[in-house]
């Protein structure tokens, strides 16, 4: 994602397994991520007690206890334009001391109380040159001596870290995000990086494209002129199917992975056409539209689409613990949640392209995890109520 803010913000929910489609609360909990001083769980259920449909929501917290990158102070900053803190009331008291010593150094800008705070918790930053920094970003003179005169008058300052936890909620709890702003930003990255995917394959193509062989020729031939009832290609499966128009590539992609679901393991996939359309005429099309070699690379798209957002369902951590074993130790620590869900469905998907999938996933594909990955599926069945679940959150 660059070094744009809205690009770390975007792949730390990623990685710690946050709904995105809440982004004002998203943003909140990456806040809550990275401050210091403050009890991390009792704040996170304080202020994220539930859903908006009543479940409760989650947090990698191995992710966010171990793994977290350092950002610099600018970094905050840049986030912090994102919030309205006029909002927040002053009265608490650390608030209501900081403000006075900014007054103090001649800083009179109210606003800059609540980053303060926050800056002066962050981990991975220094307080001090934080505090200089943002003075010169809101154009206050002599930056430096002036955080060094309010630290002086802040020293004495008494600190409890039930009060902090307490004062970094109601921040939280009461500043105004500009959620519209974010979304756009957001919005702009994912087109940018689409952008930068589609001209890199572009390029791909053109230093590797040959003039193609009689033999290919004919092979291609051939697949336009199979039955309608072997649709190997998405292509061709979409042809067959005849899609109405305001269906998305996305949908047309959920659909075709749901289609390739092999019997041994989904016995019906038509029957969960409902849960992605309610369109009739695809419904009543897609009857009959099994896959049976589907496109491996379609696959991969959909999976690697596939986010976790709450709780991770039992035959996660039991495949980890079963099929992980002939994995280097350096690369199972900095293995994350959505790793491994796409690695669970990529085991449970077609024997014919399975493999191939799982090479675009991870390099390491050996006779041992092969063996444990085989042996594993064929023991447990596959969790698919779960994973459509996934599937049809993002």
């Amino acid at each position: 994602m660059g070094s744009n803010p809205v690009g770390h913000f975007v792949r730390f929910c990623m990685d710690a397994n946050i709904d995105l489609k809440l982004i004002g609360v998203s943003l909140k909990k990456y806040l809550l991520s990275y401050q210091r001083n403050i009890l991390h769980r009792p704040a996170f259920k304080t202020l994220f007690c539930d859903g908006e449909d009543g479940t409760p929501q989650f947090i990698n917290w191995d992710y966010v206890e171990r793994n977290l990158p350092k950002l610099d102070s600018l970094h905050w900053i840049q986030v912090y334009r994102y919030f309205q803190f006029a909002s927040v009331p002053r009265a608490k008291s650390e608030l209501h001391s900081i403000q006075t010593n900014l007054a103090g150094i001649g800083v009179v800008d109210s606003d800059l109380a609540c980053q303060v705070f926050l800056l002066k918790n962050t981990n991975f930053i220094s307080s001090q040159y934080s505090i200089e920094r943002l003075l010169s970003e809101h154009k206050v003179p002599d930056a430096y001596n002036k955080s060094l005169q309010f630290f002086a008058r802040s020293a004495d300052s008494a600190f409890d870290i039930k009060e902090t936890t307490a004062l970094f909620c109601h921040i939280m709890n009461t500043a105004t995000i500009d959620e519209a702003e974010l979304e756009r930003q957001i919005q702009f990255l994912k087109l940018r990086e689409d952008e930068l995917t589609t001209n890199f394959r572009v390029k791909q193509l053109r230093a590797t494209g040959r003039r193609p062989k009689l033999r290919s020729k004919l092979s291609s031939i051939q697949k336009e002129s199979r039955s309608v009832f072997d649709m190997d290609t998405f292509l061709s499966w979409c042809q067959c199917i005849r899609f109405p128009s305001v269906f998305s590539l996305h949908t047309k992609h959920r659909l075709y992975f749901l289609m390739s679901q092999f019997p041994q393991h989904v016995q019906q996939p038509h029957e969960h056409v409902h849960t992605i359309t309610r369109d009739g005429y695809v419904c009543s099309a897609l009857a009959t539209a099994a896959v049976q070699k589907p496109e491996y690379d379609i696959l991969h798209k959909v999976i690697t689409s596939m986010r976790l957002v709450e709780e991770p369902f039992k035959e996660l951590q039991d495949f980890r613990c079963e099929c992980m074993g002939a994995f280097p130790a350096t690369q199972l620590n900095t293995m994350k949640l959505n790793d491994l869900l796409h690695m669970y469905v990529c085991a449970y998907q077609n024997p014919y392209v399975w493999k191939d999938i799982w090479k675009l996933l991870v390099p390491l594909l050996s006779h041992q995890v092969i063996r444990d990955v085989e042996a594993f599926t064929q023991r447990r069945k596959f969790n698919f109520e779960s994973v459509l679940k996934i599937l049809n959150d993002n």
